[in-house]
Parts: C-alpha cells; sequence; structure tokens
C-alpha cells in the first residue's frame, strides 16, 4: 500500500494476476513488476532478482547513474547510493551504511530530535503558562492600584469640595447680609414714593383751583411748607450701601482650609496604602569632582570653570568632568530634583561605586558603561545605559528634572517637572553602592533642588 498526493492508501496488485486483482506482497525491481504471494514463490531467485516491499516508483530505488539498486547511505555525504557508487563512483572510499542500518540511525536521531522537541514544547508550556499567570496577575495588581488611585483621589476631591462649599458659603452669607439691608431700604424708599406722590398729587390739585378763596381757605401757608418739606439724610443711601465682597475672610478659609489639606494627604495617601516618599537631601561630593568644576559651598551646585580648581588628587576623583554625590544607595526608595535650566547640554543619572576614575573614556563616562544609567540632553533628549541610547520624547523643554529610584526593585525613572510628566524608566539589578551622578560640560551649572 503506498500513500498517493490526495492522501489516499493506493492499492498495489500483482502484475501477473490478470483475470483479477491480487493484492501484491513484493515488488521485483529488476522484473519492475509486483508479485502476489503465490507468484513470488515461482520467481526467479537470482541475485539480480531483488524484491522489496510492494511499490510503484521503482524508479525510485534504482541509482540514476549506474541504474543499479540503491543499497547502502554515505554516511559522509548522506546520499543514497548503489554498489557501483562505492567502488567507482564519487563515494569511493567513504563510510557506508546499508539502507536498513541507515534508516536505523535515521530513525533513532528522528527519535532524539522528537524527544528534545518535547522536552523543549514542554519547557515552553511551563514558561507560557507562568507568563500568562504573570500577565493575569499584572492585571490584577494594576487593577488594584488603579482603584486605590481613584479612592486616594475620591478621598481629596471630598476634602476640596468640602473646603469650597465652605468658601462659597461665606460669599453667601456675606451676599444675604446686603440683600437684607439694602432690601430693608428698597422697602422703606418705596414707602417714601408713595408718600411723596400722594403729596404731590394734593399740592397739584390745590395749584389747579380757581377759586382763590377755596384754596386758602383749604389749607394755611404752613401746611403747604410742612408738605412741600423733605426729610433730610446724613448722606446718600447709594452710596452707603457697598456691594463688595469682603474677600478677606474667604482668604482666611482657603488659608486654613489647604494648609488642613495639604497636612492631611500623607493620613490619606496611608490610608490607600502608598508608600510615603520624601525627597533626598542630595549633596555633592567634592573628592569625587574633576578639577575644573566648582562645587558650591552648600555642595548643591556644580559649576564648569575655565580655571583648576586645584583639587587635592584622590583615588575618588574623576579625570572625566563629572562629580558623584555623598550620598550613598544601597536599599529603598529615593528621590531626588534636579534644575539644569542653565546647561544647554547635561548628563544626571545615578552609578555604582566602583564606576572608572581615571580613564577619560567609555569606562568611565556616565551612560556610556554598565555601571551607569542617565538622562541626558545633547543634540537629543535620551536615556543612556551600557553605550546605548534611547531617544526620549518632550513636548517641552527639559529644565527640571525629579529622578527616583527603588534600588530593591530595580527601578530607576526620570520625570520632567513643571508640568509633571513621565520621560523614562531603566530596570536593573543592582548590586553595589549607588551615588547620584552628574557630567557638568562647559558653560553649563546642575543644581540639586533642596
Amino acid at each position: 500500500m503506498e500513500t498517493s498526493q490526495s492522501g489516499k492508501k493506493d492499492k498495489i496488485c500483482c502484475s501477473y494476476c490478470v483475470q483479477s486483482p491480487v493484492p501484491a506482497t513484493r515488488t521485483c525491481v529488476h522484473c519492475e513488476a509486483s508479485l502476489c504471494e503465490h507468484h513470488v514463490k515461482v520467481h526467479s531467485k537470482s541475485t539480480e532478482h531483488i524484491l522489496v516491499e510492494p511499490t510503484t516508483f521503482i524508479k525510485d530505488l534504482m541509482c540514476s547513474i549506474h541504474n543499479k539498486v540503491i543499497e547502502f547511505c554515505c554516511s559522509k555525504d548522506g546520499a543514497c547510493i548503489c554498489a557501483s557508487c562505492c567502488i567507482i563512483g564519487e563515494h569511493r572510499g567513504h563510510k557506508v551504511d546499508s539502507i536498513k542500518d541507515a534508516f536505523e540511525k535515521r530513525k533513532a536521531s528522528i527519535k532524539d530530535s522528537l524527544d528534545n522537541l518535547a522536552l523543549e514544547s514542554e519547557e515552553n508550556e511551563k514558561t507560557l503558562e507562568r507568563l500568562l499567570k504573570k500577565r493575569d496577575n499584572m492585571q490584577g495588581v494594576a487593577t488594584g492600584v488603579t482603584e486605590r488611585v481613584a479612592a486616594l483621589f475620591r478621598d481629596m476631591s471630598e476634602q476640596l469640595e468640602a473646603l469650597q462649599a465652605k468658601a462659597m458659603s461665606e460669599v453667601s452669607r456675606q451676599e444675604q447680609q446686603v440683600m437684607v439691608h439694602v432690601n430693608s431700604l428698597i422697602e422703606q424708599l418705596e414707602e417714601k414714593k408713595d408718600g411723596l406722590s400722594k403729596k404731590m398729587n394734593h399740592l397739584e390739585e390745590m395749584c389747579n383751583m380757581a377759586n382763590p378763596l377755596k384754596m386758602l381757605r383749604g389749607t394755611s401757608h404752613e401746611e403747604v411748607k410742612r408738605r412741600g418739606s423733605q426729610k433730610a439724610y446724613e448722606g446718600d443711601i447709594d452710596i452707603q450701601v457697598s456691594t463688595k465682597v469682603n474677600e478677606g475672610p474667604v482668604s482666611l478659609i482657603l488659608h486654613i482650609g489647604l494648609l488642613n489639606f495639604v497636612e492631611s494627604l500623607q493620613d490619606l495617601k496611608a490610608l490607600r496604602q502608598f508608600t510615603d516618599i520624601k525627597k533626598s537631601e542630595i549633596t555633592l561630593d567634592v573628592n569625587t569632582a574633576q578639577n575644573k568644576i566648582s562645587i558650591s559651598n552648600d555642595l548643591k551646585s556644580a559649576s564648569h570653570s575655565t580655571a583648576s580648581q586645584k583639587y587635592p588628587e584622590s583615588p575618588e576623583r574623576f579625570k572625566s568632568c563629572q562629580v558623584l554625590s555623598t550620598n550613598e544607595f544601597t536599599s529603598g526608595q529615593h528621590y531626588w530634583e534636579v534644575d539644569v535650566s542653565e546647561a544647554k547640554r547635561w548628563i544626571v543619572g545615578v552609578a555604582f561605586k566602583s564606576i572608572e576614575r581615571k580613564i577619560a573614556d567609555n569606562e568611565s563616562f556616565l551612560g556610556y558603561n554598565k555601571k551607569s544609567w542617565t538622562l541626558f540632553f545633547q543634540k537629543f533628549l535620551g536615556a543612556s545605559h551600557n553605550n546605548i541610547q534611547n531617544e526620549v520624547i518632550s513636548e517641552s523643554t527639559v529644565k527640571e528634572i525629579g529622578i527616583y529610584l527603588d534600588y530593591d526593585n530595580g527601578y530607576l525613572s526620570f520625570y520632567q517637572l513643571n508640568p509633571t510628566r513621565h520621560l523614562y524608566t531603566f530596570t536593573a539589578t543592582f548590586y553595589e553602592t549607588l551615588h547620584a551622578a552628574f557630567y557638568v560640560f562647559d558653560n553649563s551649572c546642575i543644581k540639586i533642588k533642596s
């Protein structure tokens, strides 16, 4: 039985059973005929009549060069060859195996490969399963943190809304106070308006009388003067009434409320299980500063100087124009801020204590070796480690940088300040003491913010 290209099993019949098809049990390569069990018994037993499994592809069993049955496999070339190929052909002198032995060896090799692939597939499946679990776990953790952030901002919003209500209540109180006073005055003036109207109407009627005696007898001279007189006011009512809001009490409410709000932020963060990260007090180590770096008295700023500072030689001092912090980081979370507004070019970051100091080359340059991680601005804004630069996109010029280091978890993040925007994060395994690190270019000054 052979499989055709369509995938179906083709039945091979005896070439000599012409009356009715009988399944063949062997094929003679020499005769190029297939034989049933009966015809195999009467078939020639000569050595040139080689019997093989039933097949219709007899030519595939023959050497294309010598037209002889393929019996061997060349170990060197992996080619299936006949006896003549071994004796007089291009495979003369090569180590050969019989087709059967070669088949068994190849089968064993394939089985070994299959076993190796099965092991690799099993490991791949386990790794895939672990990654899927990590992905699901990450999604769960991210959802939890998102919910806590949302809860924190709800808490903050509630406090700010309460403060807003107090401030607006004070404005409303003043508005109501003025409105009550103004409404009272308006009511008085409305009453006066009615009284004046009545007096004016009476006097107009008197003026319109044609009979002198009737007018004179109807009212006296003093009465006319009394009705025509107006009440004297100490001042203009409209001027006396102020319609301005006294913002002093409003500002006081906002001032006290915002101070209380700021003080409560740490409690709100703790309530939602967020770590309180305080700004680290970073100072520069003069003993590491290159001779053309001028360090301020408060050890907070580093400026490039054209004149040598004539620092005493020390093993810690850089030959390249760099300086490290006195602070050492071996664990925990740390945060500091750097002002680079007075530097046209700058490099800031962290470096291992063991970074090279005496060679002004990539071994010591910040960001150009395995011992330092940096954010830089030269021709473009980027992040660098082990001499691999990655461009960082920012919508505005970076003038102030926030640096966050989580030593234990292997995170180093850089943030742009004002507005606050994440710039880049390194993930690494920190295995020795770290320092804050700075490269100071010509005509530049870098300051650590307090």
